[in-house]
């Protein structure tokens, strides 16, 4: 059994050959040997350590130029090895030629393990899927550190978790296509593409980067990382989803429908592109345009043969869905959430996906398909609010206002106004009488060389790790970051316009542009604010502040 889900837009493989001849030449010395004189050999030195939660094989020394050192980094029980300092590589194993003087740091993570909210626990655990990274010395140094950046943010906001039935890790190999594949699947087929794929047994996530897209920098570089990894969060939460299928709806225990499950993946893909680049990816990565006939035939893209150009009209379709939800009492993101989340966590498949659509959404597909004949190809007139983020979309509490009833209200007389009045102030005392009282929370913060700061702690959401992530608050809390970073002042800030630290300064915070203090703030407004390195623009995160 092979399964295939998603694949990007064929691009060619361009093929180099490589060829080597070693020849040796030897000679008779001569009887009378002349006097040799030993050149003086140059030494480098080499010096390597762990961060918390791990070792290294070797501290280095003093070596001969040229020598090729192998070192090895061992995370502790309970951490995870993330990456070094000093090196691009993201593998443990590290080799080195040395020709300077070098130093090296592996970089360590406390695993983070969360409960799941599933009471199926013969389904689900509370581990989180392993990934393996497989990233070919032909990707950009760039390129792989914003790989691991984007692993990080999104391993932290929408964590996949090991199932029965599921495989426990998945390989992901990653190379520029300037060069031939590097990389053969475990049926032995050349992997091509962007896709996740599996036989049964093994499970990997294939990463094919256009030279292109590196030369335009293309946005589309990054966004296929986050597509192809929600792909895996639906493998997570539906067993149906892995089933082997063929996109026509054969097998009626498998999971086939392209517009929920790609149109899903593409404006999950642009949402992650829009919160952490601020850029409006719905226009660049559906630039192709929706057509007219999903408004009056949506149905046929519930099949993979139809054709649909970076997936545009399924797109489209999540957005209505959108709006349809909206309109019938859910919030933004409780609408997000649930085409998301929700829905894949009811494991639909061929045979029930319509009783699960309409079980989830509390509308029935036929009725949502007749909605969007009053809808225009104009995506533009349904995009989200930028100011959206995922983590309050997985995180989303609210409930689903009963809109049948408010309109029932308006057709009513004043004294059933007046009615309505009274229920919403007692319901409004209620919300207020179960706010919760200001918290503080503290988060640890490090430097991972000039990429990025390593953060780990708590926040309103809940345990805050890895690479530049997103803080969550609300209003009136405290938070501590609690800052060893030399050579990187933290500073937080109320904009950000793509420059570094030191200016547009948040009012009121303690020990701003500390490099090894505490750095406190108590915010006192909702809005989206940041931390920035005063001198490096890539070490930056965002600080989201909720009423």
């Amino acid at each position: 059994m092979l399964f295939l889900i998603t694949c990007s837009k064929d691009s060619d493989v361009a093929s180099d050959s490589y060829s080597s001849n070693i020849s040796q030449n030897t000679t008779t010395p001569t009887v009378n040997t002349p006097t040799v004189t030993t050149p003086t050999v140059t030494q480098y030195n080499l010096t390597a350590s762990a961060g918390e939660g791990g070792s290294v094989s070797t501290t280095g020394g003093t070596y001969d130029d040229g020598t090729v050192i192998s070192i090895i980094a061992t995370p502790n029980e309970g951490y995870e090895f993330i990456g070094w300092t000093g090196s691009d590589s993201s593998s443990s194993t590290i080799t080195i030629t040395l020709t300077a003087n070098t130093t090296i740091q592996a970089l360590f993570n406390q695993v983070q393990i969360t409960e799941t909210t599933s009471s199926d626990t013969s389904i689900f655990n509370a581990d989180l899927i392993d990934f393996n990274y497989y990233l070919h010395s032909s990707l950009p140094g760039e390129w792989i550190t914003e790989f691991n950046t984007i692993m990080n943010k999104l391993e932290s906001t929408i964590p996949p978790y090991k199932r029965t039935g599921f495989p426990e890790s998945m390989n992901i190999y990653a190379w520029n296509n300037s060069v031939p594949s590097p990389y053969t699947d475990p049926n032995g087929n050349s992997m091509q593409g962007a896709s996740i794929s599996g036989n049964g047994t093994d499970f990997w996530m294939v990463l094919e980067i256009p030279d292109d897209e590196f030369t335009n920098n293309s946005n589309h570089r990054y966004s296929v990382i986050a597509h192809e990894y929600f792909h895996v969060f639906q493998h997570s939460l539906s067993p149906a989803f892995s089933v082997g299928s063929d996109g026509e709806f054969n097998n009626p225990n498998a999971m086939d429908v392209k517009w929920l499950i790609e149109g899903s993946a593409a404006t999950f893909e642009s949402l992650y592109i829009q919160e952490n680049y601020g850029i409006n990816y719905f226009e660049e990565g559906q630039a192709w345009g929706v057509e007219t006939d999903v408004l009056s035939n949506p149905a046929s893209y519930e099949y993979y043969s139809k054709q649909d150009n970076n997936y545009a009209n399924s797109v489209f379709m999540v957005l209505a869905l959108v709006k349809e939800l909206e309109n019938v009492g859910f919030s933004t993101e409780k609408a997000f959430q649930s085409i998301f989340k929700v829905f894949w966590e009811q494991d639909p498949k061929n045979s029930d996906w319509k009783t699960k659509f309409e079980e989830t959404f509390t509308i029935d597909i036929d009725s949502f398909y007749s909605s969007l004949t009053s809808y225009s190809t104009d995506m533009s007139l349904i995009y989200p609010s930028s100011t959206i983020t995922v983590q309050n979309i997985i995180n989303d509490t609210s409930s689903i206002t009963e809109v049948s009833n408010e309109t029932t209200s308006t057709e009513s007389t004043s004294t059933d106004t007046s009615t309505s009045t009274d229920t919403s102030t007692s319901t409004d005392t209620s919300t207020s009488t179960d706010t919760p009282p200001p918290s503080t929370y503290s988060i640890s913060v490090s430097a991972q060389g000039s990429a990025n700061y390593i953060l780990t702690g708590n926040d309103a959401n809940g345990s805050v790790s890895g690479n530049d992530p997103s803080v969550s608050l609300k209003v009136g809390d405290t938070i501590n970051f609690n800052v060893s970073a030399q050579g990187h002042p933290f500073y937080l800030i109320k904009t950000s316009d793509g420059g570094v630290g030191s200016g547009n300064l948040i009012d009121g915070v303690s020990n701003n542009g500390a490099q090894s203090a505490t750095v406190s703030w108590i915010p006192t407004e909702a809005g989206t604010y940041y931390y920035i390195c005063e001198y490096h623009p890539s070490m930056l995160g965002t600080i989201i502040v909720t009423e």
